[in-house]
């Protein structure tokens, strides 16, 4: 509100009921949706907002939920509002940074590149079921070669600059079938890694356990492990990053190969996923750039708009250095 008051609603965001009702008391202009896990979701918040006519944002990094929102394209057109799913570090900020260097190259042939937080980076229980939900089964999509990739599998030590190496293993993300369609790439390994060796090495231990059949549940004991994984908090730091590899050829048929870092400290790497949401909802305010219709958030958030949002913050990017 212009005045700077706030007013707060509980609601239950898996009731539409629950949410046309609080439309009906206060209808915002934007909706960001935060509620996940969203591998396990419907859209009924996305099409309550269509039906009120609210813009809708959502943080979600479940592949089937982020690519599968185009089917409410034709409701949202109709009801003139803009409807975005994954305004996260995947896809935004991944397809912010390939597109402000996809100029370099007449064609993209393979992408490798993941995040990490670190240790003591506040993170919640939604983003570990999400995970775990995925944790050492087939991530089978467009972008998967002859061999199938295994959740938490594949494992390798990623330099960065100014943090040194962590440890990657495989994601399942939107990406892997997004990027396909949008830059001609079947070659794409997204992975993360934990600051902490032993939490990182343990879930690819229970990644092996999951593949091999062994009768776990791991996504019931989320709560748990969660819990469990603070107890190394005290031996990590709140340093956390991300990497890009674009590797390709550029107008002359030469082999060409862009790295991309990304390094926050001071406890602010949770901003990165938050940021394409508010830079989104900001243009929306504003009355720039809206298109009516519903899409996953790929090419919404320039490279340049993100990172003068994180100005404030201790997050600093490096091209091609030497680490």
């Amino acid at each position: 509100y212009p005045d700077g008051v706030c007013e707060g609603n509980v609601v239950d965001a898996d009731q539409a009921g629950d949410i046309q009702s609080l439309f009906a008391s206060s209808k915002p202009s934007v909706l960001i949706n935060t509620c996940g896990p969203f591998q396990a979701k419907d859209y009924t918040v996305a099409e309550a907002c269509i039906h009120a006519k609210v813009h809708y944002i959502d943080l979600a990094d479940g592949r089937d939920f982020v690519c599968g929102i185009t089917s409410l394209d034709a409701q949202a057109k109709a009801a003139g509002v803009m409807v975005v799913s994954g305004a996260s570090t995947v896809p935004a900020l991944s397809s912010a940074v390939i597109n402000h260097y996809k100029d370099d190259f007449s064609v993209i042939e393979k992408l490798v590149y993941g995040i990490t937080p670190g240790q003591q980076s506040p993170r919640g229980l939604a983003t570990t079921r999400s995970i775990l939900t995925y944790l050492g089964r087939a991530i089978v999509s467009k972008s998967t070669s002859s061999r199938a990739r295994y959740g938490w599998q594949d494992i390798y030590r990623q330099a960065y600059p100014e943090m040194g190496k962590r440890w990657m293993a495989n994601c399942d993300v939107p990406d892997l079938d997004l990027f396909v369609d949008e830059y001609g790439t079947t070659d794409i390994q997204f992975s993360a890694g934990m600051e902490s060796s032993m939490l990182h090495l343990g879930m690819w231990f229970f990644s092996w356990c999951v593949r091999c059949r062994l009768p776990i549940n791991l996504a019931k004991h989320a709560e748990f492990l969660l819990r469990a994984s603070h107890l190394f908090d005290r031996f990590g730091s709140d340093v956390g990053g991300m990497h890009m590899t674009i590797v390709g050829r550029d107008d002359t048929g030469k082999e060409r190969m862009t790295r991309w870092y990304l390094v926050a400290k001071d406890g602010d790497g949770p901003r990165i996923p938050a940021t394409p949401a508010v830079v989104l909802a900001q243009k929306i305010l504003s009355h720039k750039a809206i298109t009516p219709g519903a899409s996953a958030c790929v090419g919404l958030v320039t490279l340049n708009e993100y990172l003068a949002a994180l100005e404030p913050y201790s997050i600093k990017t490096f091209l091609n250095p030497k680490c």
